[in-house]
């Protein structure tokens, strides 16, 4: 009888909660292929969902990302290309709960104050009207 296979702790959730990005690219009606040196305007979502394990969470995830694509307009559509990464939350759910972390290892201090933005320097703060940035719809 096969044995399970060992699944270390960082890539489970103790709480059940996953987090996620998924990539969409869109496709204006002037296009008419989509090749891969085609350019196109990418949107990144991240999300978080309930799973009891990696494969439900990333079959989870899938599916979400499909039922809203293609989102379809006069202009054209959002297409649902994948996810980018899916990753365990370790913590429960609450107010000031840790949701992502990396280790970056050793750094200067220098190096590190440079990976540090004052609240004005936040793209939350920010108010400015970016048609470049703003997604298409």
């Amino acid at each position: 009888m096969p044995t399970k296979k060992h699944i270390p702790s960082r890539n489970r959730s103790p709480y059940g909660w996953w987090i996620y990005q998924e990539v969409e690219q869109w496709v204006s009606n002037r296009q008419k292929a989509i090749g891969p040196n085609s350019r196109c305007l990418i949107w990144e979502n991240v999300r978080i969902i309930q799973a009891k394990d990696r494969e439900q969470a990333y079959k989870k995830a899938m599916k979400l990302g499909k039922q809203g694509r293609p989102s379809k307009t006069d202009q054209g559509e959002w297409r649902f290309l994948g996810l980018s990464w899916l990753y365990p939350i370790h913590d429960e759910m609450e107010d000031g709960a840790e949701l992502l972390w990396k280790d970056r290892g050793p750094m200067r201090m220098k190096e590190a104050m440079k990976r540090v933005r004052n609240k004005e320097q936040l793209a939350v703060f920010d108010d400015q009207d970016d048609p470049a940035r703003q997604r298409a719809s």
